[in-house]
């Protein structure tokens, strides 16, 4: 559920930073938390780990 959580934090960050311009506050606070959490969620759900994907993006980037 690691992924997840951050997946919901990006999404409240998102969401705080609309409301301070004032772009629909409470449809951008429900839609960043769904869908960022939801991505979270599945990616938790498939395994991935922030280890494995962050030696993966590293590994990328060395290339």
């Amino acid at each position: 559920m690691k992924l997840a959580t951050i997946g919901v934090i990006l999404g409240l960050l998102i969401s705080i930073s609309w409301i301070m311009w004032g772009f629909f506050p409470m449809i951008g606070i429900l839609l960043a938390v769904t869908i960022l959490g939801g991505i979270g969620y599945v990616l938790d759900a498939k395994g991935y780990s922030l280890n494995k994907l962050a030696i993966k993006m590293l590994d990328k980037f060395a290339n």
